[in-house]
């Protein structure tokens, strides 16, 4: 699958040989779809149904591109070192960049925005594209899942009999109570290495004395990625990637095939060359079972 958030080129990569679009970045999408204005001035100005009519437009050119195969919208992750409100005269530097309010916890201290882009999704399906699904950002707890999932249910897009509601794994919380997610509703999730790596080993990428220590290839970070494919897979839900890693370092390819990845979305550019790479992997996953059974 392909990580994308600009429309342009929608026709070459629909051609790619993909199976859909793993990672639609909500904060990308607004760029050209809100006049590259943050959502608080709309809201401000009491723009809302604006709002939704142009976020939904934006969704439909994916959704038609790629129709009938799955679209996963991320929904917003307004982190403030990145595109911060005009609350707010600068990036507060007291705040982290990623421990910050931010994912579904921003959406709990106030949902309004959260519940524009569930109603612009509904229009998307109303529309006649049923392939449009929701990925939950930075995902803290069951609790701020579920309260997601109430907000989904009553904006009516469990109507659709296709729809299904995901979350990033990229807290380490999730790592350790996946049962308990999959148990309130979680029907997938897709793991973003950047994130999971930054809280797993304590680095701050963004930080450049400390950037050094950011790996994607650390013990610890493989072994996390390695038991969420196997918790997913003993829970019967699909696991994606859609993290960098696999692009920048790709023998971890090999491991994610391995360890039974159900999906790997990259950039439009990567394809081919990870298609290949997963090709490869595949292959030499049935020689070895077959020197296995030969032995």
């Amino acid at each position: 699958m392909v990580n994308v958030s600009q429309p342009d080129r929608l026709q070459h990569i629909a051609a790619l040989p993909i199976d859909g679009i793993g990672l639609l970045r909500a904060e990308l999408l607004a760029i050209a779809a809100l006049d590259a204005q943050h959502p608080d001035i709309w809201l401000q100005q009491h723009r809302e149904a604006e709002l939704v009519e142009r976020m939904a437009a934006s969704i439909v050119q994916f959704a038609q591109a790629m129709s009938p195969r799955s679209v996963f919208y991320r929904s917003f992750d307004l982190r403030t070192h990145e595109f911060y409100s005009p609350k707010q005269d600068a990036p507060p530097n007291s705040v982290h960049s990623v421990l910050g309010v931010r994912g579904t916890l921003s959406y709990m201290l106030n949902p309004t925005l959260f519940k524009l882009e569930l109603a612009a999704i509904a229009q998307v399906h109303q529309s006649g594209y049923p392939n449009v699904h929701l990925m939950l950002p930075f995902v803290r707890t069951v609790e701020e899942f579920r309260f997601c999932r109430q907000l989904v249910e009553q904006a009516g897009l469990k109507l659709n009999p296709h729809f299904q509601l995901w979350i990033m794994a990229e807290v380490p919380s999730v790592l350790l109570l996946l049962p308990d997610y999959v148990q309130a509703g979680v029907q997938g999730i897709s793991i973003g290495t950047n994130d999971l790596t930054q809280l797993l080993l304590g680095v701050d990428r963004d930080q450049a004395q400390i950037a050094a220590a950011f790996e994607e290839r650390h013990p610890a970070v493989k072994r996390a990625i390695a038991q969420l494919i196997q918790q997913a897979q003993d829970a019967g839900i699909p696991c994606s990637i859609c993290g960098e890693a696999p692009v920048r370092y790709p023998e971890l390819i090999d491991d994610l095939i391995r360890w039974g990845i159900h999906s790997i979305s990259v950039a439009p550019e990567a394809v081919e060359s990870t298609y290949g790479a997963i090709v490869r992997a595949e292959r030499n996953l049935v020689l070895q079972s077959v020197r296995q059974q030969t032995q």
